[in-house]
């Protein structure tokens, strides 16, 4: 049997206070250093405890938490949070909802204070050898530069605790803040660059190994580049990448399960975070419950469904979706061109033109224009809603598109947009025609699974909004059916192989001029291998920006916020990699509405337009989030005790 690390059953009993003041500085109880760094045994179980904080607190934090990878992710084009019965939107993405008081992470001290007991303690011990102090202190090290990171994407400052303090010297808890981006980014790659030279080259599942902190430091020189301008940081992504391709024995490969339990030990995967099936509920985490609807049969029935739900062992999906994939995500996974073999958008392939016409969308302005019938109870469905000719962001189309079938046409639309795409689209967004968890799905007007099945019309009754749903890091399997309460074996990718291509790509795309055929070298590797595609042959920085962008977004989208934090970049480095925009300007992506599908009943016509609901369409971006506010409560504190407490400009 596997030796793997589960996080979820881990402690090491040892409580610690909240804080003296505003730091952690002793533990609650006294307990004995000696006996807990005496031996590699107890020093590994208190490090266990370390990356349970660092999973529950940063990285993947249980259901309902705005700090999720999938809250992060509706934030971005690639997805929305929309609920009608419960929480509404993510005030985020409109900026409305975020204020000096919102906590994104300055006080974390507790797991601060863990990383340094452990360092601290695990060089001064006499019961353990040098060779394992060293990968103890390589793993305290990373998880401490992962909180600094955390903390520098997000506010750029924060106080870096670097020492266990004491009762006996209160002195030492004067700690001032980075004093910039620059300095913030010294200590997150110092901790990172030496775990990434101290641990060991391999490990079991569950822990991290030298290849796992090689790619997570090329995350962060990146991040610290685009802040900086460093150039030294992408001299970094360059060497640590291509030292990982070199000498770490993995080759991406073409799996499809990586994301889910068909295959959650795949080589490719250098750290994941794992569950047990027995301690894990549908329930703890937003990525599940989250993204897994609300379907009851009577609503199946009363929307004259032709598939019903077979719901064998009961209700089949009891969840409570909030977050959605956009169209636009959809939009940048490819389709092999029928006739040429060529990646195209969908919109652009031989088979949509030979079999589509397209027709003005500003001629639709009637609610049930293109499609409309009453449910069984009476109420009625229409294509478009009523809701969707309201409420647009100006300076945007409120309908993008509206296309029909030819009379010739011999294939349904939805066949038509959602067959021969990039392989990552099957397993990343479940659309109208896919078998999930063996049901049979619809999203189309009145389907099984579509925006109104239930009794709110434009859907956000723990059902899509947008005509799609989230597959990529949600379960396949759940016991015994797709329900909150279901026991489930999840694990959350934290860092892969296929990152480090993407990493390595911006890299060289941004030294630019010889360098970029080297960058289309690397987008390449995931686009034919993990995509199916055939090679970007882009040879302008223009059109490798274009390539890399979609790339990025079909190979990452949903994992740890990568893409919200990518736009952040991209904006800070503007031209091609921010539609042409200056530097540090407004991220486009980010200042404007998302995009949903409408199918009709014989999958003949569709519509797509903005997603209006809840005042959706209203996302914004404005240069001061490039730096997210310090907690004012935070702040205040450190005032109080005569410490520096500068608020992050425009909060």
């Amino acid at each position: 049997m596997k030796n793997y690390l589960k996080y979820c059953t881990l402690g090491v009993g040892i409580l610690f206070a909240s804080c003296m003041d505003t730091l952690d500085t002793h533990p609650a109880a006294n307990f004995g250093s000696d006996e807990i760094f005496n031996n590699k045994t107890n020093a590994e179980a208190f490090m266990n405890g370390v990356y349970a904080s660092l999973m529950d607190d940063v990285l993947i934090p249980k259901h309902n938490s705005s700090i999720s990878g999938i809250a992060w992710e509706s934030r971005t084009p690639n997805s929305v949070k929309c609920d009608q019965v419960g929480d509404g939107i993510d005030g985020v993405a409109t900026e409305l909802g975020i204020t000096p008081n919102s906590d994104y992470g300055p006080n974390r001290f507790g797991l601060l204070r863990k990383c340094n007991l452990a360092i601290e303690n695990v060089l001064a011990s006499a019961g353990i050898a040098e060779t394992d102090k060293t990968n103890l202190v390589a793993q305290a090290r990373l998880v401490r530069g992962m909180v600094f990171f955390d903390q520098a994407r997000k506010m750029g400052r924060f106080v870096p605790m670097t020492k266990v303090l004491t009762i006996e010297k209160p002195d030492e808890a004067n700690v001032s803040m980075t004093k910039n981006l620059a300095e913030s980014y010294k200590y997150v790659i110092d901790d990172l660059k030496f775990a990434a030279d101290n641990l060991p080259a391999t490990s079991q599942p569950g822990y991290p190994n030298k290849w796992a902190a090689k790619v997570i430091l090329t995350r962060a020189a990146l991040q610290a580049y685009a802040y900086t301008q460093d150039a030294q940081y992408l001299d970094l992504v360059i060497a640590t990448a291509d030292d990982v391709k070199t000498n770490c024995g993995v080759a991406l490969n073409n799996s499809e399960g990586k994301f889910n339990e068909y295959d959650e030990y795949n080589e490719e995967i250098l750290w994941a975070y794992y569950r047990h099936k027995e301690n894990t509920k549908i329930s703890a985490f937003s990525e599940l419950v989250s993204t897994i609807p609300n379907i009851p049969n009577d609503n199946v029935l009363n929307s004259k469904c032709p598939v019903a739900l077979q719901n064998k062992n009961g209700q089949t999906f009891e969840s409570w979706a909030t977050h959605f994939p956009t169209q636009d995500l959809v939009d940048q996974f490819l389709v092999i061109d029928d006739e040429t073999g060529k990646a195209l958008p969908w919109d652009q392939t031989s088979q949509y033109k030979n079999n589509v016409d397209e027709l003005d969308p500003n001629s639709v302005t009637t609610a049930g224009q293109i499609d409309c019938y009453n449910q069984v109870k009476g109420e009625a469905r229409r294509m478009p809603t009523p809701q969707d000719l309201i409420q647009a962001k100006d300076g945007y189309p409120l309908f993008k598109k509206y296309a029909k079938l030819k009379a010739s046409a011999t294939r349904t639309l939805s066949d038509i947009m959602y067959k021969n795409r990039d392989k990552r689209f099957y397993y990343t967004v479940v659309y109208d025609g896919a078998t999930w968890y063996n049901e049979s799905i619809e999203t189309n007007l009145g389907g099984n699974l579509s925006q109104g099945v239930r009794d709110k019309e434009d859907g956000g009754w723990y059902n899509t909004v947008t005509g799609y749903y989230w597959r990529k890091h949600s379960v396949e399997q759940a016991e015994p059916r797709a329900s909150a309460g279901a026991n489930v074996k999840p694990h959350f990718v934290l860092a892969r192989l296929g990152e480090l291509y993407m990493n390595l790509a911006e890299a060289y795309l941004l030294k630019g001029g010889i360098n970029l055929p080297k960058a289309v070298d690397a987008l390449n590797e995931t686009r034919t291998v993990h995509g199916g595609l055939p090679a970007s042959t882009a040879a302008t920085e223009e059109d490798i920006w274009k390539d890399y962008i979609r790339e990025r977004n079909c190979e990452m989208t949903n994992e740890n916020g990568d893409i919200y934090f990518s736009y952040l970049r991209w904006g800070k480095y503007g031209g091609h990699a921010n539609q042409g925009r200056s530097a540090s300007d407004v991220i486009a992506a980010l200042d404007r509405p998302v995009y949903k599908i409408e199918i009709n009943r014989s999958r003949d016509q569709v519509l797509i337009g903005q997603l209006t609901l809840l005042g959706s369409a209203n996302r914004n971006f404005t240069i001061k989030r490039y730096l997210l506010p310090i907690q004012k409560d935070f702040l205040d504190v450190r005032e109080t005790y005569g410490l520096d407490f500068e608020q992050n400009p425009g909060w």
